[in-house]
């Protein structure tokens, strides 16, 4: 009898988060010698990391869940004209 074991990580939770662009709020901020582009949602701050048209979506979820699997929280946005990803400001690790 084989015994099945459960990681204790989901799809879901491994999955980045996507919503529409409505639902953040935009801000400019001053970081790496350079002004950044940063979002609100919730209670998190996030930073742009990477912007993609919209034919690009696959790619764009690619790209979130490879930050996500180095252990970086990322959000993406997606309106009818990009899909944007951004990192979360209190992750340790900095994206480019």
């Amino acid at each position: 009898m084989s015994v099945l074991t459960i990681s204790s990580t989901t799809a879901l939770e491994s999955a980045p988060r996507m919503i529409q662009e409505q639902q953040i709020t935009p801000f400019k901020f001053y970081m790496d010698q350079s002004m950044q582009y940063g979002v609100t949602y919730g209670k998190e701050l996030y930073r742009l990391a990477r912007q993609f048209a919209v034919s690009d979506r696959l790619e764009a979820y690619r790209y979130g869940c490879e930050l996500l699997e180095q252990g970086i929280p990322t959000l993406i946005s997606a309106s009818k004209q990009r899909y944007i990803v951004w990192t979360s400001l209190r992750s340790p690790l900095a994206i480019p």
